[in-house]
């Protein structure tokens, strides 16, 4: 029994250390070294987040009595990190064949190694964009960290997994990449976002509430403003959807190797 033990530590000690330099490789072939790299993961969500607040306000944009700033920046960016977890995905088995020739290195490492950089990212990206707002006064403190922190962790967990499936599903279907991008723009208006389920009516309410990524947003937006908006989520609706990706997400990398070449 603890031969075993020790041996599975040692896997995993091995497992971790191919991760980690799977992901300092991606850190640098996508940001490099000589320029502002990882800094513009920061700074384009508040150059966008901050645009969005300007053009909403300048047109009189009514957020049904919560500032325009905190509906944005509670929209936008959960909303980023679905982005950076499923749009950057795309054919990143094909571009990354070559470390593939390792032994040690397989299809779910790459997937691992990928996604834990933007969730890592954004992160840094959110704490920065909150910090900034609350000390030049734009936005109130938030009222519950639990909620804030599984809000976000519930968009990180489906987005991943979600990403994991369109990198399978578009290795082995090329085709498939020329819609995901519409399909990307047509999901914003549905996501949650930017609106709130309770300004819907009620046949809305239930229609909207199958789309899981609606849940993540008004998680979050709970934890954010607290009992000043009243929020609508299924957590167990949330999390069958989010396990049922992560099997499909697993089992869709594992079968797709063999339509990786090796060239």
């Amino acid at each position: 029994m603890g031969l075993e033990v020790s041996q599975l530590r040692h896997a995993w000690h091995i497992q971790g250390r191919t991760i980690y330099a799977l992901l300092v490789r991606d850190l640098m072939m996508r940001y490099g070294r000589d320029n502002i790299g990882f800094v513009w993961v920061i700074l384009e969500p508040m150059i966008l987040t901050v645009g969005v607040m300007i053009v909403w306000s300048a047109m009189g944009h009514s957020s049904r009595g919560i500032k325009v700033v905190e509906l944005v920046l509670t929209g936008y960016m959960p909303l980023t990190m679905w982005r950076h977890l499923t749009g950057p995905v795309v054919g990143m088995f094909r571009a990354n064949v070559g470390v593939l020739f390792h032994r040690r290195i397989t299809l779910v490492d790459l997937v691992v190694a990928r996604q834990a950089l933007e969730i890592i990212a954004t992160t840094t990206a959110l704490l920065v964009v909150y910090a900034v707002l609350l000390i030049a006064g734009f936005i109130d403190p938030l009222h519950r960290l639990d909620l804030i922190l599984l809000g976000w962790l519930m968009m990180a967990w489906i987005g991943a997994v979600f990403g994991a499936m369109l990198a399978a599903f578009t290795e082995k279907h090329e085709v498939a990449e020329r819609f995901i991008q519409p399909l990307q723009y047509l999901n914003v208006p549905i996501s949650g976002s930017f609106f709130l389920v309770d300004w819907m009516p009620d046949w809305a309410q239930q229609l909207i509430l199958l789309h899981p990524l609606v849940h993540c947003f008004e998680v979050f937006r709970a934890g954010y403003f607290g009992d000043a908006i009243v929020t609508h989520y299924n957590l167990p609706y949330f999390f069958t959807c989010a396990f049922l990706f992560t099997f499909i997400g697993i089992r869709w990398v594992q079968k797709v190797r063999e339509h990786v070449r090796l060239v």
